[in-house]
């Protein structure tokens, strides 16, 4: 079995247990209590052209295994806030990146939640998880064209707008990208890993923007780790680049942050 269908299978038992103790009915009266949620493209500040960095917060990964050690998103959360970034990306999946919805809600306490828009980043395949991401507080959330089907894609698609969300809608083929802009997707996200053999091919962000209008916005995800990376991603269109690794596996996450960004001030 392919790494993605296992995320998959295991993602189905852990919404079907989540749903069992904390019911969609209950989610439903708690939304009220949510905190507002912030526009990512009207909200983060530009950068002089350039664009915007989502700094990625997980404990580990697939394709790296431990990445971070002690991880302490809120401490994170605010190294991110001070070196730059727009938006801070949360992994709340647990068994394979180590994360749980518990993140999210703890960052969105902290100063940097409340000034940055936050990316639920994770398997959403049902809408309970739609409403689940928004009672925690998330701003954006994740959906994966390649693990839902088009009905469900549009049903998820239509219910993130509805609870005032924002979905970056991942694509890896050129049929990903027409299926996202058919479903009506104005934040698509190119992802340079191959979810089946998790390499990297980063020109696959350039096969790929072709594809998407100019005002459809764009995020590069996966696989940039340099200044030099960050302006190509520009150059192509992108508004957006969504960066983990990079900035997780140094020591001084703001000063790896600030100098992916480079003199742009």
């Amino acid at each position: 079995m392919m790494l993605l269908d296992r995320i998959v299978e295991e993602k189905r038992k852990e919404v079907a247990l989540a749903s069992r103790s904390r019911p969609l009915s209950l989610l439903e009266k708690e939304v009220v209590r949510a905190p507002s949620v912030r526009r990512f493209v009207s909200h983060s500040p530009t950068i002089s052209g350039h664009p915007r960095i989502i700094a990625e917060m997980k404990r580990k990964s697939p394709s790296r295994g431990l990445i971070r050690d002690p991880y302490d998103p809120e401490d994170l959360a605010e190294k991110y806030r001070k070196g730059g970034a727009s938006a801070l990306s949360i992994l709340t999946d647990g068994p394979f990146f180590g994360g749980e919805l518990g993140d999210l809600s703890r960052v969105r306490k902290t100063p940097a939640g409340e000034a940055l828009p936050l990316l639920r980043k994770d398997f959403i395949l049902d809408p309970y998880q739609v409403w689940e991401s928004r009672c925690a507080g998330a701003d954006i959330l994740l959906l994966i064209v390649r693990i839902l089907t088009q009905e469900e894609l549009r049903n998820l698609l239509a219910l993130t707008t509805d609870l005032s969300m924002t979905a970056l809608v991942e694509t890896h083929t050129e049929n990903e990208v027409e299926r996202a802009l058919e479903a009506g997707s104005r934040l698509i996200g190119v992802n340079h890993r191959d979810l089946d053999t998790l390499t990297i091919d980063l020109d696959r962000g350039a096969r790929l923007a072709r594809m998407i209008p100019g005002n459809v916005d764009r995020v590069a995800e996966s696989g940039l780790k340099t200044n030099a990376d960050f302006r190509r991603m520009g150059d192509l269109g992108f508004s957006a680049v969504l960066v983990g690794e990079s900035f997780l596996a140094s020591p001084d996450p703001q000063k790896a942050l600030e100098e992916f960004r480079g003199a742009l001030d």
